[in-house]
């Protein structure tokens, strides 16, 4: 004669005990997954974060026309307040205005500020500052 096992009625006890564990092994696997990515986004975004600035330089073919431009990155959570460029130690001073998370802005200097040795950029009345040598 067959064992009852209550509610289960004849259904092998055995059996929910291997499903269960699958569905153990299935949260931990996807729980390690998240860790994973989580990681992995992390190691990607932390370093690039702050103020980024690139120097592009472009030369027509001829030779007769070069391009200066410069772009400036915000790769932080936060908006920065009072932004400002100079190109060079004596250049003048370019207002760039609020700058927001993941944004950016490309800049052409003046034409006497086109031999520029380095670009500074300042934010938030100072207290940010980043500096680029060309």
């Amino acid at each position: 004669m067959a064992k009852k096992y209550g509610i289960f009625d004849g259904f092998r006890l055995s059996n929910l005990r291997g499903k269960q564990n699958r569905i153990r092994l299935a949260r931990f696997i996807i729980f390690i997954g998240f860790i994973v990515v989580g990681i992995v986004i992390l190691s990607v975004f932390i370093p690039r974060a702050g103020i980024n600035i690139e120097i592009i330089d472009r030369t027509e073919v001829v030779g007769t026309m070069e391009t200066v431009s410069v772009k400036i990155s915000n790769n932080n959570f936060a908006t920065l307040n009072d932004a400002v460029v100079r190109f060079g130690e004596n250049g003048t001073i370019l207002p760039i205005g609020n700058l927001g998370p993941f944004a950016s802005v490309m800049i052409t200097p003046d034409e006497g500020d086109l031999n520029f040795d380095k670009v500074m950029v300042r934010a938030n009345n100072g207290t940010i500052e980043h500096i680029k040598s060309r």
